[in-house]
């Protein structure tokens, strides 16, 4: 009868990623339940109060909205789809030139993209809601303030996936034109940019998502769109108003992210 041998320990890196997981696993917990005895939460006798005056005449509105508010939520909506545009297209052009700063591909050295990538990692610390109080209060309510907040945001998040895309890029490409004699700027446009193009296109597409959906959140704060008028009828609790809007907003997302995720498979 043959002996089996000890099943030997696992190595030092895996028992320390073991020990760190599990120690993460008890801080989010921990945390969890001290989050959870620190905030004042309602009580279920409350929410269920609250869900019984205002869900059951929303249903009802979602079955029989206002048709007379569907040329303004559909106006307000186009409002909020070329913000949309506008905001992602500012901030895709500056965020280009930007993210080959914090490329340490590009600049030969790690170190030298720090102060680019600590500029965008600025850019993108202020919410999105924040930057469209400062710019209400600085250009004045309306869908400028609501453009500027989008374009400023958008920089910070596609500057930072800009330079990542730029950074996993073949270095194949570039090394064999730099050994034909081609200068900076031949590997920067036929080694660089068609590796990166598609990439940045279908990003661009998947942040013109998330900026159309915050669009109708700006409005709230006076920043355009269709977020105003949807407030004023949830503030006056027009529930069959309010779910005209809501149908408008749901069925123009939808459509924009079937088109998007469809154009972003056949770019990448």
């Amino acid at each position: 009868m043959t002996r089996s041998s000890p099943i030997p320990r696992p190595p030092a890196h895996v028992r320390r990623t073991k020990v760190l997981l599990t120690l993460g696993a008890i801080a989010l917990v921990a945390l969890f339940f001290v989050a959870l005895a620190t905030m004042n939460l309602p009580t279920w006798n409350r929410v269920q109060s609250g869900l019984a005056r205002n869900m059951m005449p929303l249903l009802r509105g979602l079955v029989r909205p206002e048709l007379e508010v569907l040329p303004l939520a559909w106006t307000s909506m186009l409002e909020t789809f070329f913000m949309a545009i506008l905001g992602t297209t500012l901030g895709g052009v500056l965020a280009f030139p930007l993210s080959f700063l914090a490329a340490g591909n590009l600049l030969g050295r790690p170190t030298a993209a720090l102060p680019g990538k600590a500029l965008l990692v600025g850019v993108r610390t202020f919410p999105e809601i924040l930057l469209a109080v400062i710019f209400v209060a600085a250009a004045g309510p309306g869908p400028t303030a609501g453009i500027m907040a989008m374009g400023l945001h958008s920089i910070g998040f596609l500057g930072k996936i800009f330079s990542d895309v730029i950074e996993g890029i073949d270095q194949g490409p570039m090394e064999a034109i730099r050994a034909a004699g081609g200068t900076p700027v031949h590997v920067f446009l036929f080694a660089v940019v068609p590796q990166v193009l598609p990439e940045f296109l279908s990003n661009l597409l998947y942040r013109f998502e998330i900026n159309l959906r915050a669009a109708a959140v700006l409005g709230l704060v006076g920043a355009g769109g269709i977020g105003l008028p949807l407030i004023q009828r949830l503030q006056f609790r027009r529930w069959d108003e309010v779910s005209m809007f809501l149908i408008v907003i749901v069925t123009f997302v939808v459509v924009v992210d079937l088109v998007s995720s469809r154009l972003r498979r056949r770019l990448v």
